[in-house]
């Protein structure tokens, strides 16, 4: 009988194979966003209003790191500016933007249905409710939430 954490490596097996399918199908679609810039889309879709030192700390990256991938989502148009009070605008997407976020996640949302097509209806209800309480979970107690580059440069 496997022991927990054998399940619980299997899980992780099974997100990252689930994550690899999905930008493997995004790679060869006629989309525009990377996986990275999908992600900082998402993030600003379900943040509305985010300014980069907030991507910075959600991402756990350098305020410089997302500077360059901002910059590349403002260049290509797909991401904007807003007014606001204070350093670091708020940001918001295009609607260019919100197209390409809309044709990523519907490559993404084929994957998924393709795995799941042979699931009954409560099969799908229960790994959804699985999924939610996953990544409702509270984050990792050992992150101090600085970026690694902070960290190592300490």
């Amino acid at each position: 009988m496997p022991t927990r954490s054998t399940d619980a490596s299997g899980i992780l097996h099974a997100l990252m194979l689930i994550s690899r399918r999905g930008v493997a199908d995004a790679r060869t679609a006629p989309t525009v966003l990377s996986m990275t810039e999908q992600s900082i889309v998402a993030y600003l879709v379900d943040n509305p209003g985010s300014r980069s030192v907030d991507l910075a700390r959600e991402f756990r990256l350098n305020r410089s790191t997302v500077s360059r991938q901002l910059g590349a989502l403002i260049d290509l148009g797909l991401v904007r500016e807003a007014p606001g009070p204070g350093r670091g605008q708020p940001l918001e997407l295009t609607d260019a933007g919100r197209r390409a976020y809309d044709e990523t996640v519907a490559i993404l949302q084929r994957v998924v249905d393709a795995a799941l097509a042979d699931w009954s209806d409560a099969d799908v209800a229960r790994f959804a409710r699985d999924l939610a309480r996953f990544n409702a979970a509270p984050a990792d107690p050992d992150a101090s939430g600085e970026t690694r580059h902070e960290a190592s440069a300490r």
